[in-house]
């Protein structure tokens, strides 16, 4: 498995190439803007970027919203600076959503305490997103506490930290129902109160690459469920010490397909696969 450190290089050395190539293709108008450390600039900046724009966050800023950023409808990145998005406690909204034309990539940055009314508490995507180097943690919603894709989206994870995040019915972590990577990334920690899949909830198509879903929490699959005819491919990966209040604890199946290449489902609780309504191929106990 990958090393923490190694991760981060390899996430800053992605985040700087498509910095890249946003700035070999960007027209006059579409240039690199520095985002001052408040939360009207970077509201600012949103809502006045135009296609293929990079808004660089001012280094180790904590942004704290009091009321919802923009929706991003058009082509951004947004390079973090290892800088902090947060929602102020006063009010109740998630932290970032891409619309249907939007395509974002965001970089190097941490994203925390949304609190979405019903899908994707940090991150809800109706479009395109690309997420890199960075940590999704403590946000909130009824659907994917972390990170949602919705039907008929793109969306990619990598070298990402999704950490502590709650959904009260399905998808702690993640919850995807358009088309889902993860790769070389931690998901660890998040909780669906009374659904399934406290790290993954997925009923559109799921790719898990080289990447720990550990010691998460649902009402039935702690770790990965898969639902509604989806398909999900675990590759390389470990799901273990998950547990669930009804099994099984690790990984479901409902509907659709799971495959497990090279991976591991090991001490979870009350079951690893057991109990599942499509039993998984490879998985035991």
């Amino acid at each position: 498995m990958f090393t923490r450190r190694s991760s981060v290089l390899a996430a800053q050395a992605m985040c700087t190439a498509a910095l890249a190539t946003v700035v070999a293709t960007a027209t006059p108008a579409s240039a690199q803007t520095t985002v001052a450390c408040s939360e009207s600039a970077l509201s600012t900046a949103i809502a006045n970027s135009a296609g293929g724009d990079t808004l660089r966050l001012t280094p180790g800023c904590t942004y704290t919203l009091t009321t919802p950023l923009p929706t991003i409808t058009s082509d951004i990145v947004i390079d973090g600076n290892h800088s902090t998005i947060t929602r102020s406690s006063a009010a109740s909204f998630g932290i970032l959503t891409v619309g249907a034309t939007g395509d974002l990539t965001i970089c190097d940055v941490t994203i925390t305490n949304g609190d979405a009314p019903d899908f994707g508490g940090g991150i809800a995507n109706y479009g395109e997103l690309t997420v890199r180097g960075s940590v999704v943690r403590n946000n909130h919603a009824n659907f994917s506490g972390g990170i949602g894709g919705f039907s008929g989206t793109t969306t990619r994870i990598e070298n990402t930290s999704i950490m502590s995040n709650t959904a009260n019915i399905n998808g702690g972590g993640v919850a995807n129902d358009g088309n889902m990577t993860i790769v070389n990334s931690r998901v660890i920690g998040n909780t669906a109160n009374s659904g399934v899949g406290g790290a993954a909830a997925n009923d559109g198509t799921l790719s898990i690459l080289r990447s720990n879903l550990n010691e998460n929490h649902a009402q039935r699959a702690g770790g990965v469920a898969n639902v509604g005819g989806g398909s999900t491919e675990i590759r390389n990966s470990n799901v273990n010490t998950n547990t669930a209040a009804v099994a099984p604890g690790g990984v479901l199946n409902t509907g659709g397909t799971v495959v497990l290449n090279s991976s591991r489902v090991r001490n979870n609780q009350p079951t690893n696969c057991a109990g599942s309504d499509i039993s998984i191929p490879n998985c035991t106990g």
